[in-house]
């Protein structure tokens, strides 16, 4: 990424955060990170989706093909040992807020939502750009 990027993109979530309510920073970067879920993912959840007797099987066959899904306990996450965005994933944590991260909340609302028929809520937990060791995020299914 340029370092012209960069500074947008810092700018931008920057001016975000000056400048919008809360809510409705999540609400834009949600609508962006849906517009970032592969199509071709999508359909390899539902296939197996429909391909399972419940939910608990689902997550368990899901989880075997994305390694990031994990269950503990009733909850179910998605955990990042490290960013994997590539818009982002070059900026240093402390140049950029966490806002940034509902883009994967997005992304990971679109995953579900086209999996199960059904939307879903998704809970950022940890945020590696807030300073946490790792990106989780609780999925309300």
């Amino acid at each position: 990424m340029s370092k012209r990027m960069e500074r947008w993109i810092t700018h931008l979530i920057a001016g975000l955060d000056e400048h919008v309510d809360k809510e409705t920073r999540a609400k834009v970067l949600e609508q962006c990170g849906r517009q970032c879920q592969s199509q071709s993912f999508i359909k390899k959840a539902r296939n197996i989706y429909q391909k399972s007797e419940n939910i608990n099987e689902f997550l368990d066959r899901f989880g075997q093909v994305y390694k990031h899904l994990h269950k503990e306990g009733d909850s179910v996450y998605i955990i990042y040992p490290k960013c994997y965005c590539s818009f982002v994933n070059k900026i240093p944590p402390e140049k950029l807020s966490a806002t940034y991260c509902n883009c994967s909340r997005g992304w990971a609302k679109a995953l579900f939502k086209g999996a199960l028929g059904r939307s879903v809520e998704v809970i950022m937990e940890e945020s590696i750009m807030k300073g946490d060791k790792q990106c989780k995020f609780k999925i309300i299914l």
